[in-house]
């Protein structure tokens, strides 16, 4: 059970992460363009939240497939 729960933090970190750093350098890239400088803005603001995003979203992921595993057990149960 701790084996599970560890290997299930360490894929929704590196998952994070990896999404959280090319929706970044998309970001930045893009206000580049818009701008035609390099400067801080508000893309900056923006990382932070495209990462809380990201980690909300494979939160839900794994909380489903537990329910849809949870489900599929307690009916082979029943019958």
């Amino acid at each position: 059970m701790i084996k599970r729960k560890v290997i299930r933090n360490l894929v929704a970190v590196s998952y994070t992460l990896a999404v959280t750093f090319f929706a970044g350098k998309w970001i930045i890239c893009m206000a580049y363009l818009e701008r035609g400088y390099e400067a801080v803005g508000g893309e900056y603001c923006l990382m932070p939240l495209v990462g809380w995003m990201a980690w909300k979203a494979v939160h839900y992921l794994f909380d489903t497939l537990e329910d849809l595993k949870y489900e599929q057990n307690c009916k082979e149960g029943r019958s």
